[in-house]
């Protein structure tokens, strides 16, 4: 349960979690941490989401650990419909434990392991709440666009730039753009079905 926990946050929430946790001065956790521990000192706190070096990194444990459930779930139950006799038999004849993760679980798993990166595809391809959330001051996408997502590109086209019609097309282009991506993952992924 507290692993699937972050599952079930809005974006608004896990926003204001991680506002606070990366918040750019001394008064932030992380940086309070890392004070407390003497590897920063307290008039050169870390700049998290003002850092162009940090800020996809920052954005990327967000994702990580707000979707972490989900998948945890979904490999979770996969590897419960596999049979233990399986594992079983693949014991007695001598496997090893790479052996039957290899030969074994992992083709056993790979529809799982298909549908996970049509998944992964999408998030990879939106975020635009939590980008647009958690650098507000660069206006989304900063700094000077190193965490740049095509939803902020259209975005910024559309209500910035007042050009409707071309972030009209670019968000076609990125719903066939996905549809592609989605049966190209699911075409590569593809293997024979397994019969138990």
């Amino acid at each position: 349960m507290v692993l699937f926990f972050p599952q079930v946050l809005s974006v608004a929430i896990i926003v204001i979690i991680y506002q606070a946790v990366f918040q750019s001065d001394s008064t932030g956790l992380l940086n309070a941490v890392l004070i407390k521990l003497h590897i920063i000192s307290a008039q050169d706190p870390m700049l998290w989401f003002s850092d162009e070096n940090w800020v996809l990194w920052c954005l990327l444990w967000v994702v990580v650990w707000s979707g972490f459930g989900f998948y945890m779930v979904l490999f979770s139950a996969a590897m419960q419909s596999i049979p233990t006799d399986i594992y079983e038999a693949a014991l007695l004849d001598g496997a090893s434990r790479r052996h039957t993760f290899f030969r074994i679980t992992l083709p056993l798993l790979w529809d799982t392991v298909s549908v996970a990166w049509v998944y992964l595809g999408f998030i990879a391809l939106d975020l635009f709440a939590l980008v647009y959330a958690l650098t507000p001051q660069q206006g989304g996408g900063g700094p000077n666009h190193a965490s740049e997502v095509m939803s902020t590109v259209f975005y910024r086209t559309a209500f910035a730039q007042g050009r409707f019609g071309y972030a009209c097309a670019m968000g076609v282009a990125l719903a066939v753009f996905s549809l592609i991506l989605a049966a190209v993952q699911l075409r590569i992924t593809r293997r024979e079905t397994v019969e138990l």
